[in-house]
């Protein structure tokens, strides 16, 4: 078995959505201040804030998560992620910028490759992958939101450690 998700849709909107916004009032600002025509800062605004978000969008929408039987594969911008199911630890739930939610995997141990998601090999994995955990953790609700209904979460069953504590 080997299923692969994309980052959902509104995930990859939500990660360029508002620094677009952002981005066109700080043009809007800045453009006033200079003395630039009102319609043209318009125009320029909406066509810069939309530009940037399918540039984001598509960065974004490259990003894949594969599960096979034996673990999974997170290919992100910059290197890929290989996690095995006899590693896995637990489920927890977080939240992205603060505000969006989503379900993230860890895993006692990860591989980490320096490939890009173009599949060009890098010179080294960024440092901060290893400081911040990424190396051994999947935010699996960025891919699909109710993994628990499907193949993920059988396999999340299988591998979970057993409860512990008295009964």
């Amino acid at each position: 078995m080997q299923i692969t998700y994309r980052p959902r849709w509104s995930l990859a909107l939500f990660s360029g959505g508002v620094s677009a916004i952002v981005l066109a009032l700080v043009y809007c600002l800045l453009a006033v201040a200079l003395g630039l025509p009102a319609d043209s800062i318009t125009v320029v605004a909406v066509v810069l804030s939309i530009t940037y978000l399918a540039l984001v969008m598509v960065r974004v929408r490259r990003r894949t998560l594969t599960v096979t039987t034996d673990g999974m594969i997170a290919q992100r911008d910059a290197y890929k992620v290989t996690v095995n199911w006899a590693d896995f630890v637990d489920v927890q739930s977080k939240r992205i910028g603060g505000l969006y939610p989503v379900d993230v995997m860890t895993f006692s141990a990860g591989t980490v490759e320096p490939i890009d998601a173009k599949g060009h090999r890098r010179k080294a994995v960024p440092p901060k992958v290893y400081e911040i955990g990424a190396d051994r953790r999947i935010q699996v609700g960025v891919y699909i939101s109710d993994w628990h209904m499907e193949p993920i979460g059988e396999l999340v069953t299988r591998h979970s450690p057993p409860a512990t504590g008295a009964v």
